[in-house]
């Protein structure tokens, strides 16, 4: 359980991202819904008064100074990320463009500054504060019957960060579940005057991020292609239910976004016939997860409306986590020479000592990168000599680069030396001249 520095370490966390995001819309000159709102709430919000909330049970100088320090670096933490965020969505979206950006318009947007969020310091109370987000809708008449469908648990009234946006026909909704797994217990808020307990901090994060499975990184992309979801999406989800997983916010964001879609049915909104891309990211101050959903997928995110809304029991967690492990045992037992062995020996390691499993497998065919490539293949290839896989490859190059051929894909594994090959190629040519491009491809994932 989080102890009450790290809850409100995550809330100034939350803050400061929702004050870079209104940043990022002043900085746009976006239009909005929300008129003054949120300007009305930050001139009520004093940072000095949420300190001394945050420090006034520490009765040490020093411990005192220290969770000063760690509360300003949360705040300026989460206004850049939340900044840096909202201004690397718009750019995905192909929305940032001056041109474009004057017929873009955000209809809704929701966070909140008062009550719990303000570390107490600035009270509003639940309901008012519904109603005035509620407010930008202004075709709404009994706004109360939907406050009292929409502000319970796993509905969209309870999102960190929820933003609705139209350009033109097109729609999107933006929702962020915030949360802050650094500082767990006040036994984490260290000094961070002393420069190796930065280090030491930094080490900690890298470990993490690096202990994570590749398969933790996956991206949830319906946007981008026709998939169907099956249903058994929900034991995988059920089962990495962590409260201290960046999945697990995912999750949760993509609950609010389904619930937020229901709203804006009911209301009349839209139309389900709608141009409409859902967005759920959950964030954190060391990792990112992120859902882009369409319509036609809208399963996935009723799924984590269901997963987030009505808590699995324990023991539900448990049955899933053991129908995941069941079948990653499975395709792992028809993957290997006698895969069912090595399952077992990786089961069987115990967590309090070294262990060694050893599992000998033949693969055929393969040629190690520093061996002679054999004779038969270098026939097939069009060389001669004893080359290794390596000289092979960079003198494919060469032919290929000294050919007729206008366009030229390479491919091959990390280190076999594609770049260095092309270099050499240009170096040994540098009195030709040349112009030469280098381009980095990377998609943003939102």
């Amino acid at each position: 359980m989080k102890s009450k520095i790290a809850e409100d370490l995550g809330r100034l966390f939350e803050v400061g991202f929702n004050i870079g995001i209104l940043a990022c819309i002043k900085e746009k000159q976006i239009k909005h819904n929300f008129g003054n709102l949120y300007l009305q709430e930050l001139q009520e919000l004093k940072f000095p008064k949420m300190l001394r909330k945050i420090t006034d049970k520490i009765t040490s100088p020093l411990e005192r100074k220290m969770a000063e320090k760690w509360s300003t670096f949360f705040l300026q933490k989460g206004f850049l990320s939340g900044l840096n965020f909202f201004r690397e969505y718009l750019q995905s979206t192909g929305w940032n463009e001056t041109n474009k950006l004057r017929h873009l318009e955000i209809l809704y947007y929701q966070s909140c500054f008062c009550d719990e969020s303000s570390i107490g310091t600035y009270a509003k109370g639940y309901e008012q504060w519904c109603g005035e987000v509620i407010s930008q809708f202004d075709q709404i008449d009994n706004i109360s019957q939907y406050i009292g469908s929409y502000k319970g648990k796993g509905e969209f009234l309870r999102a960190d960060t929820l933003i609705f946006l139209r350009y033109g026909r097109q729609f999107r909704i933006l929702c962020v579940d915030l949360s802050v797994f650094s500082i767990r217990t006040s036994e984490d808020v260290t000094n961070l005057d002393y420069l190796e307990i930065i280090r030491r901090l930094l080490r900690r994060d890298i470990n993490y991020l690096r202990s994570k499975s590749v398969f933790s990184k996956l991206r949830i992309d319906t946007e981008s292609c026709d998939v169907e979801f099956s249903e058994g999406l929900k034991s995988y989800f059920t089962a990495f239910k962590y409260d201290d997983k960046e999945s697990a916010k995912s999750i949760q964001a993509g609950g609010y976004a389904y619930s937020f879609y229901q709203f804006l049915r009911e209301i009349g909104i839209l139309a389900e016939d709608s141009r409409l891309i859902f967005n759920a990211v959950g964030y954190s101050d060391r990792g990112i997860s992120t859902m882009s959903v369409r319509p036609e997928n809208l399963d996935v995110l009723k799924t984590c409306y269901s997963i987030y809304k009505y808590d699995s029991s324990p023991q539900e967690i448990v049955d899933a986590r053991k129908l995941v492990l069941n079948k990653i045992k499975r395709s792992a037992c028809y993957s290997f020479d006698q895969g069912k062995k090595l399952v077992d020996d990786i089961l069987a390691m115990s967590a309090d000592k070294i262990n060694v499993v050893r599992h000998p497998e033949r693969l055929e065919g393969f040629v190690n990168s520093a061996g002679i490539v054999p004779d038969e293949l270098m026939q097939q290839l069009g060389l001669s000599g004893g080359l290794s896989l390596r000289n092979a490859h960079a003198k494919l190059i060469e032919k290929a680069l000294e050919s007729a051929a206008t366009y030229i894909f390479l491919t091959g594994n990390p280190g076999i030396g594609k770049t260095t090959a092309i270099a050499k190629f240009l170096t040994d040519h540098v009195n030709d001249g040349f112009l030469f491009f280098y381009v980095q491809v990377q998609k943003t994932w939102y």
